[in-house]
């Protein structure tokens, strides 16, 4: 004899593939959002570091700048990297020029391009300017 298999509650019945594809769907398009904004925020940090890292680089530009003889002031551009080494495949391009006459006033220029641009326009750019007299 044949036992009958447990029977469920009205309502209690489970759920069918359906809902579980629907539910599925959904934790899919959220996780994606969750992905999406993760490497938004990767890349706002990444140029965020570099923008603080060109104005450090052209504050110390504009202080070795500063305490030069006025007979040695001269305009200039090297490639360095993060800490302020030259490297000849440095990330940042620090140009810094000097207009003569008092007082004189002195231009630092740091360059970048994010990693993965491929514009040329691409470039972001942080400028310090100051004046000092003879």
């Amino acid at each position: 004899m044949m036992r009958p298999g447990p029977r469920s509650a009205p309502g209690q019945r489970g759920f069918t593939v359906v809902e579980v594809l629907i539910a599925l769907l959904v934790l899919l398009v959220g996780m994606a959002g969750i992905l999406s904004l993760q490497l938004t925020s990767v890349q706002a940090t990444m140029f965020s570091r570099h923008a603080t890292e060109a104005s450090v680089l052209a504050e110390d530009k504009m202080e070795q700048l500063r305490t030069v003889p006025t007979a040695g002031l001269l305009g200039g551009t090297d490639q360095v990297d993060a800490r302020g080494v030259p490297l000849a495949d440095g990330y940042y391009i620090r140009t810094w020029t000097i207009s003569a006459g008092p007082p004189i006033a002195i231009s630092v220029d740091v360059t970048w391009k994010e990693e993965g641009s491929q514009d040329p326009l691409d470039a972001y750019t942080v400028t310090l300017q100051t004046l000092r007299g003879q």
